[in-house]
């Protein structure tokens, strides 16, 4: 095998017959039509799918006043995704993902103004609404499995690779927006235009995103498709063992699943029970939940920012996160503590600053590391697994809260203290320490030049070309 030395710049080779030139895939600007495009559908569907969320909680609540509720809408929209992530995450790489994209926000759309029809006709019937709620939540999470792993795959290849970061951060400051947006008005548009117009306000803003994402391009190379259906199966069959192989043959992503699936567990009650702490606990109305989840939203676009905006070493951004990941453990059992809503207010912005980041910067690196080709699958099995146990938290806080007379600080303090020694004993694994410190090509280059070197070596791949020596 031979070996070049090649300079770390952009490299154009002049041939005696032909020009060639060599071309990064992804493209070099950030803010791109097929970007902007994403953007833009994305955030006017999560404007209106976080107004319709909001509005659901505060009149499931009033109207019913059970954690138990609550916890099963949750565990109706997180079921899916565990069943179907690693399959939608296998079928993202071998189909369009823009045709993935496109129609899951189309079918969200239909699902939810039909949903918005049977609140027209029967406004006074709730058991059938809140049946047909539980349905809906089932049918719309299931489509939305098969659009997360398409996001998450297409992403990295419609952004520059050194601004996924920044793409990320702005996809997430878009959502948080949006939920600043439908947590702040959410139960006052309840009251002013009720819950059949939320309703279809949310699925027409689906409907805009799927026209804004039809007219985007994403590049991706597809395999050659099986020609019958028992080759079809087969094929599945082997990505979707090619996913859990991936992680689990890498160390350091496998501990991160590790954690992920536990603080996913027990984080999952909090928000669940949030609105009941609020009002039964800190004495005050419903309108301080919905300043507690504003709040919380502030601190966690400003963690996205702080993860955006500020390129951090690999050194660096592993410190970060690890610490991070223990103060926002930390947060949950001061919450539990809190006398007041100004103390529970500083709480939950700390919460989300130490969150956002660590989501921002963890995502980022699974997209970097992992090959477009592999992308959607791997994403589609993290789902499945760290998604599985959400649900069940979910469900469980609701019932176990219920059957302590909703004693909401005791199970803020046992959540926080078991992810607070999860976090920690995980941060002593050298292998999830390596991969959080993953650093980019891009990032090497850069650190090579401040030392003074501008040279690197690279073994040649078959097939590409011997450059000659730029060092001579």
């Amino acid at each position: 095998m031979k070996a070049e030395v090649i300079e770390t710049k952009p490299l154009t080779i002049n041939n005696a017959d032909d020009h060639l030139t060599v071309k990064e895939s992804a493209p070099k600007k950030f803010f791109n039509r097929n970007y902007l495009l994403l953007f833009q559908g994305q955030f006017v569907s999560r404007i209106g799918t976080q107004v319709f969320l909001f509005a659901m909680i505060v009149w499931v609540t009033e109207t019913f006043h059970s954690t138990s509720l609550v916890g099963l809408l949750g565990m109706a929209a997180g079921i899916p995704p565990v069943l179907l992530g690693a399959i939608a995450g296998a079928y993202a790489d071998r189909h369009s993902r823009k045709a993935i994209i496109v129609w899951s926000d189309l079918l969200n759309g239909i699902t939810i103004i039909i949903l918005s029809i049977i609140f027209f006709i029967l406004p006074q019937d709730s058991p059938i609404i809140i049946t047909a709620l539980i349905v809906v939540s089932l049918i719309s999470a299931s489509i939305t499995s098969f659009f997360g792993p398409a996001i998450g795959a297409a992403l990295p290849d419609i952004v520059p690779k050194d601004r996924i970061q920044a793409a990320n951060s702005l996809g997430q400051f878009s959502r948080q927006i949006s939920r600043l947006i439908g947590q702040g008005l959410g139960a006052n548009l309840l009251q002013i235009f009720g819950a059949p117009l939320l309703t279809l306000f949310n699925g027409l803003t689906f409907i805009f995103s799927a026209i804004s994402e039809s007219f985007m391009h994403i590049p991706q190379k597809l395999p050659e498709k099986s020609k019958t259906v028992k080759d079809q199966l087969r094929d599945f069959k082997r990505d979707i063992i090619e996913g859990f192989n991936y992680i689990w043959n890498r160390k350091g992503l496998r501990h991160l699943v590790f954690i992920s699936v536990f603080i996913s567990f027990f984080s999952a009650p909090v928000m669940v029970l949030l609105p009941f702490f609020v009002k039964d606990y800190l004495g005050v109305g419903f309108n301080w939940f919905g300043y507690m989840l504003i709040v919380y939203g502030i601190g966690t676009t400003l963690g996205y920012g702080i993860a955006g905006i500020f390129r951090m070493g690999g050194n660096t951004r592993k410190n970060m996160i690890i610490l991070f990941t223990i103060l926002e453990a930390m947060t949950t059992i001061f919450l539990a503590y809190a006398h007041n809503q100004y103390q529970a207010l500083t709480i939950m912005f700390l919460q989300g600053v130490f969150g956002g980041f660590v989501m921002v910067n963890i995502t980022s690196i699974m997209q970097i590391t992992t090959p477009s080709e592999i992308r959607g699958r791997v994403f589609g099995v993290v789902t499945t697994i760290t998604g599985s146990i959400a649900p069940l938290g979910m469900g469980l806080g609701g019932v176990v809260a219920d059957l302590l007379n909703q004693n909401i600080p005791l199970l803020f303090v046992i959540s926080g203290s078991i992810i607070l020694g999860l976090a920690i004993l995980v941060s002593l694994s050298p292998h999830y320490r390596k991969f959080i410190a993953y650093r980019t090509e891009k990032e090497e280059e850069e650190e090579m030049k401040k030392s003074g070197i501008y040279y690197r070596i690279r073994y040649l791949q078959p097939g590409e070309i011997d450059l000659e020596d730029k060092n001579k």
